[in-house]
């Protein structure tokens, strides 16, 4: 898999797990491996590595995040930090 900016070849994988809840539920577990340098945007569903994402920590790329106006969301939710020069 490629990040779609740089072209280059990303790293890692998500890793799919299942169980139940002591109330029953089940759950689904999504985790990354140590080695995952790239996301998939929420609003988009384009790869990206971390290279070329500003805030891959909030799971939109920076295309997204300009373009539907998430920055202060992402701030006021905690999802980022805002970045001060």
């Amino acid at each position: 898999m490629k990040c779609e900016i740089c072209k280059r070849e990303v790293q890692g994988e998500i890793e799919v797990s299942s169980g139940l809840l002591p109330n029953g539920v089940g759950v689904v577990l999504l985790t990354s491996t140590p080695d995952r340098d790239w996301i998939c945007c929420d609003a988009c569903s384009t790869t990206v590595c971390h290279d070329c994402c500003q805030h891959p920590e909030s799971g939109y790329c920076d295309s997204c995040i300009a373009s539907h106006n998430l920055y202060s969301y992402l701030i006021e939710s905690g999802l980022i930090k805002e970045h001060i020069p």
